[in-house]
């Protein structure tokens, strides 16, 4: 007479609630317990914007690298936005190539990484037109803005990108403007929508337009700076924006690219968040406004909701093999 081989399988259904998580600086986040999919938002730091600050020529830094790494995922990586230029800086320290590319002064503008962000904008000496203007630096939707011959006028940041991962839209990525300097009224490079900061100018005298930084959290690239001791070459290119990477369906990633793949990933698991620093910008000098650092990066992540059916237990093939070879299973 076959004797029973364990009860009879409890069949149950479970419900996992979707979970999001912002980080807004490195940490951990531990998958839920029957999470297989990741859906991400990953920005990396803005760059600093460049320029003068008493006589002292500043290429900004480019942001640091916003990352998501574990088993069983190949580390995916966001590129820290290139540093603002400046218009006399030698030599070219190469900072200006990104996430999103730095704006220009003196050299060539920062190029962007692809499917991450755009290019900065152009500037140009006032030997050339006729005043000290910079490029915007580009933004994770769209590329910095060139210096405008008439009406003269600095190139401001491209605009950022909206995600509604969160749940509403909110838009992040976005460069920094560039900066001028001119002894009359001209309008300076407005920060990208997404945290670009606005560069600095003389108009109106001393202080004149106060640069500013990029936002915290947004990756937004830092205004390019401008004062007065230095009468000419005296402005800097606006920081390009950190890289921007996203895999929510429908939703875009930076540089005009579709969302990325969802990630495959494995439940109650940790995954290392690493959240890149905006990158340094023009020191600045009382009366000048603020410093002109890029934006720290964020990483956001969304665990869909999910419905599991499970037993209460279960045999492996080779003992129901034996089992049933012995006639002991029913």
């Amino acid at each position: 007479m076959p004797r029973l081989i364990g009860s009879a399988q409890a069949v149950t259904s479970v419900s996992q609630d979707a979970v999001t998580n912002t980080f807004n600086s490195s940490g951990t986040l531990t998958t839920a317990q029957y999470t297989t999919s990741l859906q991400y938002l990953i920005i990396a730091g803005g760059g600093g914007g460049g320029g003068t600050n008493a006589g002292s020529m500043t290429v900004g830094t480019r942001g640091s690298d916003s990352s998501i790494a574990g088993t069983p995922i190949t580390t995916l990586t966001s590129t820290g936005g290139g540093g603002g230029d400046s218009g006399t800086f030698t030599p070219n320290p190469s900072n200006q190539p990104g996430g999103s590319g730095g704006g220009g002064g003196r050299h060539a503008v920062g190029t962007g990484t692809s499917n991450q962000g755009y290019p900065g904008g152009d500037g140009a000496r006032a030997s050339s037109a006729g005043t000290d203007v910079a490029g915007g630096g580009g933004g994770a939707g769209a590329a910095g803005g060139d210096y405008v011959a008439s009406p003269i006028s600095s190139g401001s940041g491209g605009a950022g990108v909206a995600s509604s991962i969160t749940g509403s839209p909110v838009t992040r990525g976005g460069g920094g403007g560039g900066a001028s300097y001119y002894f009359g009224p001209i309008a300076t490079g407005t920060g990208g929508p997404g945290g670009g900061g606005t560069g600095g100018s003389t108009q109106g005298g001393s202080p004149g337009t106060r640069a500013s930084a990029g936002t915290a959290n947004t990756g937004g690239g830092g205004g390019g700076f401008c004062e007065d001791s230095n009468p000419f070459q005296n402005f800097g290119g606006g920081g390009g924006a950190g890289g921007y990477r996203c895999s929510v369906p429908g939703e875009s990633s930076g540089g005009g690219a579709s969302a990325e793949s969802v990630l495959t990933v494995v439940g109650s698991t940790p995954y290392t968040i690493t959240v890149g620093g905006g990158g340094a910008g023009t020191p600045v000098i009382a009366g000048y406004g603020n410093a002109t650092t890029g934006g720290s990066g964020v990483v956001i992540t969304k665990q869909p909701a999910v419905n599991v059916t499970i037993a209460s237990s279960c045999w492996d093939l080779r003992t129901v093999y034996r089992q049933i070879k012995a006639d002991e299973w029913v």
